[in-house]
């Protein structure tokens, strides 16, 4: 009888099941027989195939716990094990933060880190530096979730306090919430890690990338660089001479300004309308670091599908959301500039649910009414948003 391999010059695999068989009833008839009945309806053809079943199950342990060493297929602890070769660990649960909320009051009102404020819908989130009202009676500061994960507030929703600062009487958020995740998956560590291979290095742009990427609550960026002597625009943003562009989405204005200052080359000037002032703490000399925010782009997503035993009206606006918030293995949207495809929306939708046939998936722009099946193109500083009760499902 012959035997079958586990691995081979092409790397792991696993035997089809009617090879195993075949192999398991040559056993059979070698030491029962050639006339013994190999029927599965039979005593011995039962035999036969719980045989099967055993080898199989073996053969496939075996596959998957020789894959744990491909970081490109580990899962769990194994996958935990290689990542952390370059640096990296899977990131926990994040809370939403809203950059950039604006505070009103009396000039000169100083408002604690912590302060708490109410969304309309209930949730709080909570100021993560002191800052102090100016003379126009004004302070930005950012604010995150006091719980963790998937924590929701559009932009304007933030409106009232639940803790009382004497002096401060406004509050508003120009721009939505960076939405929380729940731990990350197997998948999105995969993705991450291949995003964040250079974060043990400097002064390349895989070194900036790999260190922005590893802030704790950035879900995306995107990065440019001007090594010349001269201004130049690319992809519609001016870069100044010698400098860096980084537009990053999620992640403390301290945070992304320090992975910046440490990793950029030495000399380069930064580009953006976000400064953070950087305090070397061996010269004490500030240095001025600059970045973009993504300037959102709110979409509405139109479901068409043929008539199922699903409840698809309640099933597709969540296998939508897995794909908006990176859950799934493949090409990743939603994150700043890439563009939208309803195709691969459709291609998530059957991903994860092979049994819904998918006829058409539409985007609209949020207040203009106009919908298509085109792909939504996006500038390099903006990032498309949406939310699962922007997501509608049409039944044909």
């Amino acid at each position: 009888m012959s035997d079958y391999q586990f691995i081979t010059e092409r790397g792991v695999i696993v035997p089809d099941t009617a090879d195993s068989r075949e192999r398991v009833i040559e056993l059979f008839r070698a030491s029962f027989g050639n006339d013994i009945d190999t029927d599965p309806s039979t005593p011995s053809g039962l035999l036969i195939t719980m045989f099967t079943e055993q080898r199989d199950a073996v053969a496939r342990n075996n596959a998957a716990l020789a894959n744990q060493i491909n970081p490109e297929q580990s899962t769990g602890v194994f996958l935990d094990g290689l990542f952390g070769f370059t640096g990296g660990e899977r990131k926990p649960a994040t809370r939403s933060i809203i950059n950039g909320v604006t505070l009103t009051g009396d000039a000169g009102t100083i408002v604690p880190a912590g302060t708490i404020a109410r969304a309309i819908n209930g949730d709080q989130f909570a100021s993560v530096a002191q800052v102090v009202l100016n003379a126009g009676g004004t302070a930005a500061v950012d604010f995150i979730a006091i719980e963790y994960g998937p924590v929701e507030c559009g932009a304007h929703e933030l409106q009232t306090f639940a803790t009382s600062v004497l002096g401060l009487i406004g509050i508003d958020n120009n721009t939505g919430a960076v939405v929380g995740r729940k731990a990350e998956t197997d998948s999105q560590v995969r993705r991450r890690r291949r995003e964040t291979l250079a974060i043990q290095s400097m002064s390349t742009p895989e070194a900036i990338r790999s260190r922005l990427g590893n802030i704790e609550t950035v879900r995306s960026h995107q990065f440019l660089e001007n090594y010349t002597d001269a201004p130049v625009v690319k992809r519609g943003i001016t870069l100044k001479a010698n400098s860096i562009w980084a537009c990053v989405e999620g992640g403390t204005d301290a945070e992304i300004a320090t992975a910046l200052h440490d990793s950029k080359t030495m000399g380069a000037g930064y580009n953006g309308a976000v400064q953070y002032d950087i305090v070397d703490p061996r010269s004490l000399v500030t240095y001025p670091v600059s970045f973009d925010r993504p300037r959102e782009v709110a979409l509405l997503i139109r479901v068409t599908v043929r008539a199922s035993s699903l409840d698809v009206q309640n099933l597709i606006p969540d296998l939508v959301m897995n794909y908006v918030n990176g859950e799934l293995e493949g090409d990743v949207s939603f994150v700043v500039g890439v563009d939208v495809s309803p195709w691969e929306i459709s291609g998530a939708i059957n991903q994860q649910e092979p049994l819904i046939s998918v006829q058409r998936v539409e985007l609209s722009l949020v207040g203009s009414g106009a919908w298509s099946s085109d792909v939504y193109a996006l500038d390099i500083d903006q990032v498309a948003r949406t939310q699962r009760s922007s997501i509608t499902v049409v039944i044909v």
